[in-house]
């Protein structure tokens, strides 16, 4: 084990907080990944809230509107406006898709970390 983890972990062993180096990193990781998860969890719900609907409804939703622009049916100015508005929600978009294949991501190591 790297004596820098075996340095920053012995307290905790010593004052019988974990049994043994092994347990306590596996304690300590799976804790940190369940903060990760419960940020990742927040933000979404950010999003979902915001927005009255989950990520893949949000999605169709974008590209309805992304329609909208393409079908020239609106004047110059609606078309501004809402294009406006359409890269601002790409961006959320783009922030809240990531969040969701992060969460995946952390979900997987978490599964595979337990004991």
């Amino acid at each position: 084990m790297n004596a820098t983890i075996s340095v920053a972990i012995e307290p905790l062993i010593r004052k019988k907080i974990f049994n043994t180096e092994e347990e306590a990193i596996r304690e300590l990781t799976r804790e940190y990944i369940l903060r990760q998860i419960a940020t990742l969890q927040r933000k979404i719900g950010r999003f979902e809230r915001k927005y009255g609907m989950r990520f893949q409804q949000f999605s169709d939703y974008l590209h309805e509107r992304s329609v909208l622009i393409e079908k020239g049916e609106l004047s110059a100015e609606q078309r501004q406006a809402l294009g406006q508005a359409i890269m601002q929600e790409e961006d959320e978009w783009l922030d809240w898709k990531s969040a969701q294949e992060m969460i995946e991501s952390w979900i997987g190591l978490r599964q595979e970390i337990a004991p």
